[in-house]
């Protein structure tokens, strides 16, 4: 394969991914910061759920793994044109700077590296779970995907990309999402916190401590984060993150190894950070 193969490859990919959108190859925008042109491998501009969507693709050909300053070239750029997530691509992988840069970029704008070899299972802008009329937007945090294929005990799972659920398991490293819709047991997440310990404490599982942690703050939800441990598994720990919308609470429950924690911790808190919510519209259909 040849760089003209390899980047008609990675554009196909992205026209099935996104088939309504518009998608043009070699494009210069004029930076909004910059205001010089800025040189672009893919342009992708769509709508989700009426709202536009710009996503830029840097599609390197390198022999070298993707290093922290390309990163930071690439952020600069996709910042400068409004973009609000951006793809880098590399034949060669990434270098742990590159990648520790990309997982801590706490902008409003998102940003994925990926081997060439995994672009098959990238999954695009996200997923939309959903339960009656509520729904999210949900994005997974880098190198993982979300799979809302499993249909059992959440609306979603996410977990290493390159992985089954099943591998996840047993790796004791996922992502499940659901929702609470508000009711008398529970109209907000202090309320929702006391109910589920009431049965957590009861129920068949020893649990050792629950605690609240520090929360990532948004201007429009409240948000809260609870580290419940078990005696039977001190190796263990199972995170909550909580952010309450106008009509339901989203709950995104982590589950890793405390030797993970710090790691997979700042996964959940860049889900609560970005997940916003929707309602959902289900039309009628009559049978005959």
């Amino acid at each position: 394969m040849d760089w003209k193969e390899y980047e008609r490859e990675i554009a196909e990919h992205f026209r099935a991914e996104y088939p309504s959108a518009s998608i043009k190859a070699n494009v210069r925008l004029t930076g909004k910061y910059s205001g010089v042109q800025r040189q672009i491998d893919l342009l992708i501009d769509d709508f989700t759920c009426d709202m536009a969507i710009r996503i830029v693709v840097d599609a390197k050909w390198r022999n070298h793994k993707l290093d922290v300053k390309e990163v930071e070239e690439f952020l600069g750029l996709a910042k400068d044109v409004s973009a609000h997530k951006a793809v880098m691509i590399s034949p060669e992988s990434y270098t742990e700077a590159a990648l520790s840069r990309a997982q801590r970029d706490d902008a409003d704008l998102l940003l994925d590296v990926l081997n060439f070899k995994d672009l098959k299972e990238y999954q695009g802008f996200g997923a939309i779970p959903y339960s009656g009329t509520n729904g999210v937007v949900i994005q997974p945090p880098l190198g993982w995907v979300a799979d809302g294929t499993q249909g059992e005990g959440a609306l979603a799972w996410m977990y290493e990309r390159g992985m089954s659920l099943d591998e996840a398991f047993k790796r004791m490293e996922y992502m499940y999402v659901n929702f609470w819709t508000l009711k008398d047991e529970a109209s907000d997440i202090a309320g929702l916190c006391r109910y589920q310990e009431a049965y957590l404490r009861t129920g068949p599982k020893e649990v050792d401590a629950i605690e609240m942690l520090p929360s990532p703050l948004r201007g429009d939800a409240e948000t809260a984060i609870r580290k419940v441990t078990f005696k039977a598994h001190p190796k263990l720990a199972e995170f909550t993150g909580f952010v309450k919308f106008d009509n339901f609470i989203f709950l995104c429950v982590l589950f890793t190894s405390v030797a993970l924690e710090e790691r997979n911790l700042a996964k959940l808190r860049f889900v609560m950070r970005k997940v916003f919510s929707m309602q959902v519209q289900q039309k009628a259909t009559t049978e005959f």
